[in-house]
């Protein structure tokens, strides 16, 4: 897969669209650069140039009139990878990231199954310790996240393969339903989970390899 790059302008959109960048900054950067003006057509450059940016809606507003120049779906590719990227480095917020994983996941990005649901949500009700993973102390986070390796790594890896390789590819766009649309061209194997197993035939709900091993652990002990 090329690879994406944003130009300047579509830096600076990027970065006030995910909080990166302040509205102030924006502000005095639109004044400032001469490359805009060129960008886009004459009057929304001039909405731009007259917008009151010490409103609260000022973002929304400066959105809404570059919304037309945005391609979402690039937007959002970029985005996803560097989250995945994060995670692969093992950011020091790697727990929120797979927190956030887990929402994506609610919301329409079902090709995290197991980053979702098998990593994130673990992370979100980290039911060994509590019911919130701000309450835990920095002892409990990292044995929550360590218990995740090895495997993370090659399923993180596996989910940056999909992206850009195009198996995955995101569109930027939500459906009525207010899910993020995505197209899919993995095959069958691919979307074989490796954190979950089949379902519990007794329990009717599915179960995680981990939790499968701790099992398997535990009847051995008696055996």
């Amino acid at each position: 897969m090329e690879e994406l790059e944003l130009n300047l302008i579509e830096k600076k959109i990027f970065d006030l669209m995910n909080n990166e960048l302040s509205i102030s900054d924006f502000e005095e950067w639109v004044y400032g650069t001469t490359e805009l003006e060129a960008f886009l057509a004459s009057e929304d450059y001039l909405i731009l140039i007259s917008l009151n940016y010490k409103s609260r809606h000022a973002k929304g507003e400066a959105i809404k009139v570059l919304d037309k120049y945005i391609n979402f779906g690039k937007f959002e590719t970029i985005k996803v990878i560097n989250l995945l990227n994060k995670a692969l480095n093992r950011d020091e917020n790697i727990g929120d990231i797979l927190i956030q994983f887990y929402y994506m996941y609610c919301d329409g990005y079902y090709f995290f199954n197991d980053l979702g649901l098998g990593y994130g949500l673990a992370c979100e009700v980290p039911r060994k310790y509590g019911d919130s993973w701000v309450e835990l102390s920095e002892k409990q986070k990292s044995d929550i996240i360590n218990s995740f390796y090895p495997q993370i790594e090659s399923d993180i890896k596996r989910a940056l393969d999909w992206i850009k390789n195009k198996k995955i590819i995101l569109t930027g766009t939500k459906n009525e339903m207010d899910r993020w649309e995505f197209i899919d061209y993995r095959t069958p194997e691919e979307k074989k989970s490796t954190v979950w197993l089949e379902e519990d035939s007794k329990k009717g709900a599915k179960r995680s390899r981990r939790e499968n091993k701790k099992r398997k652990k535990w009847s051995s002990f008696w055996r």
